[in-house]
Parts: C-alpha cells; sequence; structure tokens
C-alpha cells in the first residue's frame, strides 16, 4: 500500500526530521492502521507505511520500528474518532513557536479564519508516551480538525490523506503568516474586524 502522492511532494515548511508522523485506518472491524516507520521522513514514504493494531503491535511483516509517543497519539485518534480516518502531526518551526504562545493562534489572516473555526488546545504533559494521556487528548480535540499541543506542534484530521494534508497546510500556513507578523514592531490587525490585535 503507498501514502498519498499529496504527502510525498517536499514539503514547504520544514518539520521535525523523522519525529513527526501520519497515520491512516485502515478499513475493517478489526481498527488496524497504517503508520510512518520510524526513522523515516515524510518524502520518503512508499510502502513502507507499518500495519499495526490499536494495541501499537505490528499485524504484518515490516523491517520497520513504531515512534512509540506517535502511536500514543495517533492509536488515541483512531480509536475516538471513526470519521479520523487519517491523522498528521507535525512539530514545525512556526506550529511550534505558535502553540507556545499564551494567546495561540490569532485571527490576523484570511487562513487563520478557517484554521480557528475547528481548533483547540491540548496542554503539554512531556513526550507523549503516558497512555494516561490519551483521554485527556482525545476530550481536548474533540469533534474538531485542528488540535494545537502547547509547546508541541500541531495535528490535523481528515476523512482521507488529502484531507488531513490540506489541513495541516493551512494550519501551518496560519501559523508562519502569524509568526511574521508579529515580528515587526507594529500592531497587527484582526482579519474579523478591523480592531488591533497588539
Amino acid at each position: 500500500m503507498t501514502i498519498s502522492p499529496h504527502l510525498r511532494l517536499k514539503m514547504p515548511w520544514p518539520f521535525d526530521l523523522v519525529f513527526t508522523h501520519i497515520s491512516a485506518r485502515v478499513p475493517g472491524p478489526e481498527h488496524h492502521f497504517l503508520t510512518t516507520p520510524y526513522g523515516m521522513m515524510f518524502d520518503e514514504l512508499t510502502a513502507s507505511l507499518v500495519k499495526i493494531d490499536l494495541d501499537g503491535r505490528k499485524v504484518s511483516e515490516s523491517p520497520y520500528d513504531v515512534n512509540p509517543a506517535g502511536f500514543t497519539i495517533h492509536s488515541a485518534v483512531h480509536v475516538a474518532r471513526e470519521d479520523a480516518l487519517c491523522v498528521m502531526h507535525t512539530h514545525s518551526v512556526n506550529g511550534v513557536a505558535v502553540s507556545a504562545q499564551e494567546a495561540g493562534l490569532l485571527p490576523l489572516s484570511q487562513q487563520s479564519l478557517g484554521v480557528l473555526a475547528s481548533l483547540e488546545y491540548h496542554d503539554y504533559e512531556g513526550i507523549a508516551l503516558n497512555e494516561e494521556e490519551k483521554p485527556r487528548l482525545v476530550h481536548d480535540l474533540g469533534g474538531n480538525t485542528y488540535l494545537m499541543l502547547r509547546n508541541h506542534g500541531l495535528l490535523t484530521v481528515g476523512a482521507t490523506p488529502a484531507d488531513a494534508f490540506v489541513a495541516m497546510y493551512f494550519s501551518e500556513v496560519a501559523c508562519m503568516i502569524q509568526v511574521r507578523a508579529t515580528a515587526g514592531e507594529q500592531p497587527t490587525r484582526s482579519a474579523r474586524s478591523s480592531t488591533q490585535v497588539s
């Protein structure tokens, strides 16, 4: 099985090397899903995805390991959200920068308004290896498309890999615009009205 060609494109923003991940639910009652092999970047993915169950066990032969933190995050979402057939999580520079800002994503751009319409936040609890974090992560995501993991990065869900990727694209672009707009010494304006944000 190969991953969507959308995801094999050279990404227009830097990720955290091999520490970001994507997963896709496999049709069927077993709740298996495919996830990125630990040690590969998104542009290296082809037929190398690892098929695992909800306990993180490989269910088909693969020479690759699975990122334990990636498993914690993705399995939580796949169990809770039947509609989240694809989950994408990144540690992009702009996404982490905005996730560390107290106000989070601001309504500074057209792109941010779309994200803000379906965005929630999850507080940082350290590297996501603790099974006890799963219910809190799922609660914070709720029925939204976007989740900003504080001091950590961005997460999107979609009915297809293309949907999750497009959501991540707009989430990242909104963060990039915010980082650039707030880097200057000029006050910023809200895209929702003509009022100043800062």
